[in-house]
């Protein structure tokens, strides 16, 4: 990760913390929709639709939600995913007229390796909804977007009363493109190219180690 991005990332951080905060008060919504607020109109069709499917394993529940896209996410050459980050951020920014904040957010950054993802849709049905059928954590989360060199890594902040749900996700996860941007999962990951001889792949995660240590100090 650039110095120059540090700016930027934590910025989109705070804005995303935020937002996100005010999404917790909507306690009517579902785990599939209460993070898909930001729901864009795509010819003719909101982005994200949302229906109720008896595959739920929370105990002494028999049904729960999970996101249906009116839109091939994973055709990159649409340029939709791209367009659609921008587009969040935008509409964060539009609905909070100031980053600066005391407050202190509870929760967990996770990353998803969007290139490498699944469409089994396990770790929706794990997750009751949270990830969607595609590996890809709710829009609302989204707050940085990163090429490393084996494709794109996408950077989501998970409040803590949904930490839970994202972990249960990654545990059944058949690819492992789903976890947690802390030093002891980087560095396993890290140790896991190291093993495969990507050098470069390797340089990358070290540098995200660096990063995560000079934010500590």
């Amino acid at each position: 990760m650039k110095e120059t991005d540090d700016l930027s990332f934590y910025e989109n951080l705070l804005l995303t913390q935020i937002y996100c905060d005010q999404q917790l008060l909507n306690s009517e919504k579902n785990i599939a929709s209460i993070f898909r607020s930001i729901n864009p109109i795509r010819n003719g069709k909101k982005l994200f639709e949302f229906k109720i499917t008896d595959y739920g394993y929370t105990p002494g529940t028999r049904f729960s939600f999970s996101t249906e896209w009116t839109q091939d996410p994973i055709d990159w050459s649409s340029g939709l995913f791209i367009e659609l980050f921008n587009f969040q951020l935008l509409k964060k920014r539009e609905n909070i007229k100031t980053t600066v904040s005391d407050q202190e957010f509870q929760g967990k950054i996770l990353v998803a390796e969007i290139g490498n993802t699944v469409t089994d849709g396990v770790s929706e049905i794990w997750s009751d909804g949270l990830i969607d059928f595609y590996d890809y954590p709710p829009i609302d989360t989204w707050f940085h977007l990163e090429n490393n060199p084996n494709g794109r890594l996408l950077f989501a902040w998970i409040p803590i009363e949904f930490v839970y749900n994202a972990t249960e996700a990654m545990t059944v996860n058949c690819v492992d493109c789903l976890y947690w941007f802390d030093e002891e999962q980087t560095e396993q990951k890290e140790k896991e190219v190291e093993r495969r001889g990507d050098n470069s792949e390797k340089s990358f995660y070290n540098k995200i180690r660096q990063f995560l240590r000079k934010k500590k100090e």
